[in-house]
């Protein structure tokens, strides 16, 4: 705008001033201001690649941040399924064993989360793979914890109904201390005294002189008095709870079909009847059906030494 502009003539010899028009110069100032516009947005393009400005630089101290805390939690995670873990291996190993309760299948303790699409809205953000395994540990351990929580609710209904589960627990020993010769056979395998071959047995052999009383081991109702190949003479209790115990080889009966029993209520006499080599009284407790140690059993009857002496002698084979 501030350059003077001269033209030769060729006619005249001379330099004439040339003076723009008004179009000329709008088509000037135009010119110039659209080159600097260029000039500046590069130079704008340019800084913006090179140098972060100040709200970016909080934002990617944020995002640090952020990665930051989503590493402790999930080291926080681990630690706290590591404990879960525990609970669960303590719940149904011991709890559950103890209210003679069956254990919480593995798949129902971990069930599973889905498929991938749960965490489709993740998969766009920054550090999507720490985000995403972080948030699917979070939710195993949610669910987990649920069915921890809804097991010891369980619990505590049975806990609630302990005195009478004790009642109808089996726990003292079949014949008086005074009518009992000894134990002749434990519980597992054993050589069968009448067939020779090693065979499982189910119980425990309480050697005693025919028409010794027969008592009941907890409450319960008898199931069945009948004579079984094997066993001859058996009484079957239903103790309820999932207990029940078997009493073999009577000689008389006592007790009926369908009557309740207390502990300590005879229910039969010892005999020789069924596959027997002596007269004796084969006691067995089931456990929902499977059998179990019967000396595990007498724990009301005997003191804390001769109980343990009693389940060493039971597996004595």
């Amino acid at each position: 705008m501030g350059h003077i502009y001269y033209r030769y003539n060729s006619q005249t010899l001379n330099y004439e001033r040339v003076f723009l028009s008004w179009k000329q110069r709008i088509w000037v100032i135009i010119r110039q201001l659209l080159i600097s516009l260029l000039v500046g947005l590069g130079l704008f393009v340019a800084a913006s690649y090179m140098f972060d400005s100040p709200r970016e630089q909080q934002l990617k101290k944020e995002n640090k941040l952020i990665l930051a805390q989503y590493q402790i939690l999930s080291k926080r995670i681990d630690e706290n399924q590591k404990i879960l873990s525990e609970l669960q291996s303590r719940d149904n190993g011991l709890y559950r064993t103890f209210f003679n309760a069956d254990p919480i299948p593995e798949d129902i303790r971990r069930p599973g989360i889905g498929g991938t699409d749960r965490y489709e809205n993740l998969l766009n953000l920054s550090n999507s793979k720490l985000i995403v395994e972080t948030t699917r540990k979070l939710d195993m351990v949610t669910r987990e914890l649920y069915v921890q929580s809804n097991s010891y609710d369980e619990l505590l209904e049975l806990l609630k109904t302990k005195e009478e589960r004790i009642k109808h627990t089996p726990s003292i020993h079949p014949l008086k201390s005074k009518d009992l010769k000894r134990q002749s056979s434990g519980f597992g395998m054993r050589m069968h005294p009448i067939h020779g071959s090693l065979r499982f047995h189910s119980g425990i052999d309480f050697t005693a002189e025919i028409g010794t009383p027969i008592y009941a081991t907890a409450d319960g109702i008898v199931e069945s008095t009948k004579y079984s190949s094997g066993y001859g003479n058996c009484v079957i209790i239903d103790h309820g709870f999932g207990y029940k115990t078997l009493y073999g080889h009577c000689r008389d009966f006592v007790a009926r079909p369908g009557q309740k029993i207390v502990r300590g209520e005879k229910i039969a006499t010892v005999g020789m009847t069924g596959v027997t080599s002596g007269p004796h009284v084969h006691y067995e407790v089931l456990v929902k059906n499977r059998p179990d140690n019967p000396a595990k059993y007498l724990f009301m009857d005997l003191s804390p030494e001769d109980y343990e002496k009693a389940l060493i002698l039971s597996e004595n084979q």
